[in-house]
């Protein structure tokens, strides 16, 4: 991703959480997607869970610009998420930077 992307920034981020670390994850997940809605540089921020196996996760988050992304990365909880992660995802999240195609938009 370029960083002098300026546009609405689509972010798509799935991960698996270790069984044994869903009840510690699930509580700091809602806090981050909560406080997340009210950045005011934030369009839209889900976290939803796979139908097919309930350890994996994926949000799915708009925002602004990838400056705001940066931003957003930087603010406390986003970071308590962060370091939970590092504990208990069962591996590395992936994690995809989409912007639109004007001729498809």
């Amino acid at each position: 991703m370029h960083e002098e992307q300026r546009g609405v920034v689509t972010v798509v981020a799935a991960f698996h959480v270790g069984p044994d670390h869903l009840d510690t994850v699930l509580p700091v997940v809602a806090a981050c997607v909560k406080a997340s809605r009210q950045e005011a540089t934030n369009l839209s921020y889900t976290c939803r869970r796979d139908l097919g196996d309930p350890t994996r996760f994926v949000f799915i988050e708009q925002w602004r610009s990838l400056a705001a992304i940066r931003a957003h990365e930087t603010l406390p909880h986003f970071l308590a998420m962060k370091a939970l992660f590092d504990r208990g995802l069962a591996g590395p999240p992936a994690v995809t930077f989409l912007s639109d195609v004007d001729i498809l938009s």
